[in-house]
């Protein structure tokens, strides 16, 4: 595919995952399953297994359950706000539930380049973290396209020694 002489290059790269934000992420994992969407796998995102959180430029004590299932060649995730400000406590306040943000691979380049691409083409850092596995960690980096888009977009990157951490109980 060939870009306009005045379109930027496209990094994006493939869709790879999919967020509903909820107000009860067990009750919408389950509404999911129903329609053949799991099994689920369910974590506690706060300050044990987030370390560098960040929202709006600022350090952040956001606490978040969040479930993922894989289907096919993409993820399905649930967002739930616990405690904190956050992008998903903005969007459940101002929209209720509903699809919160679209991730994608951006070609596998570094998340610094990631950063810079968005950056570059006027989308800043909005929420981001580093979530611990048992080994391992993910860079997350949300970015602040929802008004201009009317979604938000997210990039992640797992080490290449990443382990599930425990679930949540």
């Amino acid at each position: 595919m060939q870009t306009a002489p005045n379109q930027l290059s496209p990094f994006l790269g493939k869709v790879v995952e999919i967020c509903i934000v909820s107000s009860d992420c067990k009750r919408t994992v389950s509404e999911l399953s129903k329609l053949g969407i799991g099994p689920f796998r369910i974590y506690e995102f706060n300050g044990s297994t987030v370390s560098n959180r960040q929202y709006r430029d600022q350090p952040s004590e956001f606490e978040l359950l969040v479930a993922f299932a894989e289907q096919e060649n993409m993820v399905w995730e649930i967002m739930q706000p616990v405690s904190g400000p956050s992008i998903m406590r903005e969007f459940l306040d101002r929209r209720g539930e509903g699809i919160h943000h679209v991730a994608f691979d951006c070609h596998h380049i570094p998340p610094q380049q990631r950063r810079e691409e968005f950056q570059s083409r006027g989308y800043s850092v909005v929420q981001s973290g580093i979530w611990h596995g048992k080994k391992g960690t993910c860079e997350f980096m949300f970015f602040d396209t929802e008004g201009a888009i009317g979604t938000c977009f997210e990039s992640y990157n797992f080490s290449d020694d990443w382990e599930d951490p425990e679930e949540a109980t």
